[in-house]
C-alpha cells in the first residue's frame, strides 16, 4: 500500500494560505521550481514530487511548498541543518526552523506517505506565518 502511495501524484492546490499559486512560466524559471522538483524526484527514487510558489508579484508574500511521496526523516533534516535547539519551533503540527543567516525560516510537516516543506520567501516572515502554511498544503495534498 505504501509503494501505491509512493506513486501517487501530488496536486498541489490553486490557493495556499489565500495566495494564487505562481503558473507564469518566466516567474516559475526564475524560481527555478520546475529544475528543483526534477532534482527531487531523481533523488528520492523517482518518487512524485512538487515544487511549487503561492504569493502575490508585488513580494509582501512569497511562500515556496515542496511536496514528496514518501517519509522523511524531519528530526534528522532539522538537525542536520546546524539549528540551534532555540531556533526550532512547533507551530500547529509543523517542525519550524527559524530563519538564519543562510536559510530562510522553514516548516516541515510529514507522514509516512507524505513530506511536506514550507519556506519564506521574505525576510520578515516568521515560523508564525510558515507553519500554517505547511498544514494547510499538507492536508490539502495528501
Amino acid at each position: 500500500m505504501n509503494r501505491l502511495n509512493a506513486a501517487r501524484g501530488i496536486e498541489p492546490p490553486a490557493k495556499l494560505a489565500g495566495l494564487d499559486r505562481i503558473t507564469d512560466p518566466e516567474i516559475r524559471g526564475q524560481l527555478q521550481l520546475d529544475q528543483t522538483k526534477e532534482a527531487l524526484s531523481r533523488i528520492n527514487d523517482g518518487k512524485q514530487a512538487t515544487v511549487e510558489a503561492y504569493g502575490n508579484l508585488d513580494g509582501k508574500r512569497l511562500f515556496v511548498v515542496i511536496a514528496m511521496r514518501g517519509r522523511v526523516d524531519i528530526d534528522k533534516t532539522v538537525k542536520d541543518s546546524g539549528a540551534t535547539p532555540d531556533q526550532v519551533k512547533v507551530v500547529g503540527k509543523s517542525t519550524c526552523v527559524e530563519s538564519t543567516d543562510n536559510l530562510p525560516t522553514q516548516c516541515y510537516r510529514g507522514s509516512n506517505t507524505l513530506t511536506v516543506i514550507a519556506q519564506a520567501a521574505n525576510a520578515d516572515a516568521g515560523v508564525n506565518d510558515v507553519g500554517p502554511v505547511a498544514d494547510e498544503a499538507f492536508t490539502a495534498m495528501k
